[in-house]
């Protein structure tokens, strides 16, 4: 049986990070818009919220907090412990890859990545990938999701060649990067799959079975939603109307 507690220790002293990697709210809605424009404050404040509880998931943890995005982003007064890192770079497999890099550059022990379109994303994942890797050093850990790309990429060093090693933001990239990884001799180990938000499809879904942490949201969600699909009904149905009929020059009306 594994010494949970030796493993924490090593946690501690390793420095286990979590990385963040986001354009921030508003640019991820921008870039993927999950509801009307008339419910983009609602839109922003689920992504805000999912930025919120990956921090909140990584500090159950014990892990050192980072954010990169490629603008400093506002960071809560509660969360001081929150270190903002640039992303700079074009191209998302390049900016993953300096990403990586510049967290291991910086002391990271165990490397999390992770994003904010995950709402089903909680510290139960992350203690998962960081028992892995404490299993095996050489590993690196992959949070698949359903649409073919993934939502947790951990490791306890750089993956070579991370900007080349896949189709980025396709259906063939967790196929791509998995190819990669086995090619390059490193061991890979898959999490359970999470559902990621990047239509507004992934948002009926999602909202159709999320978990208490986001029920006031949901819940406004749901009814803005609503509200928006029902049918508008005019004034004037039931009400008594004019008719007019023509009448044609040359031809008497019916007696």
């Amino acid at each position: 049986m594994r010494d949970v507690d030796y493993l924490k220790r090593m946690r501690q002293t390793s420095s286990p990070t979590l990385l963040v990697f986001t354009l921030g709210a508003t640019r991820e809605s921008a870039r993927r818009s999950l509801v009307p424009e008339e419910l983009k404050g609602l839109e922003i404040e689920l992504r805000e919220g999912c930025l919120a509880a990956a921090l909140a998931a990584g500090r159950a943890c014990g892990c050192r907090l980072e954010v990169s995005s490629p603008a400093p982003l506002p960071i809560p007064a509660d969360a001081a412990d929150v270190n903002n890192v640039p992303q700079p770079g074009t191209g998302f497999g390049p900016r993953l890859e300096r990403a990586m890099l510049g967290a291991f550059e910086r002391g990271a022990g165990p490397l999390l990545i992770v994003g904010t379109d995950v709402p089903g994303l909680s510290s139960r994942h992350l203690d998962d990938a960081l028992s892995l890797l404490d299993e095996d050093p050489e590993r690196v850990v992959v949070g698949p999701s359903p649409d073919g790309g993934f939502y947790l990429l951990a490791c306890r060093r750089p993956v070579d060649g991370l900007a080349a090693a896949a189709r980025w933001c396709r259906r063939e990239t967790l196929r791509d990067l998995l190819q990669t990884l086995r090619a390059a001799g490193r061991p890979v180990v898959l999490l359970a799959p999470l559902a990621d938000l990047d239509r507004p499809a992934d948002l009926e879904r999602w909202l159709a079975g999320a978990d208490a942490r986001w029920h006031g949201l949901t819940a406004l969600l749901r009814r803005a939603l609503a509200g928006l699909r029902r049918p508008l009904i005019p004034a004037w149905i039931g009400e008594p109307r004019l008719s007019f009929v023509p009448i044609l020059a040359g031809r008497a009306p019916p007696a």
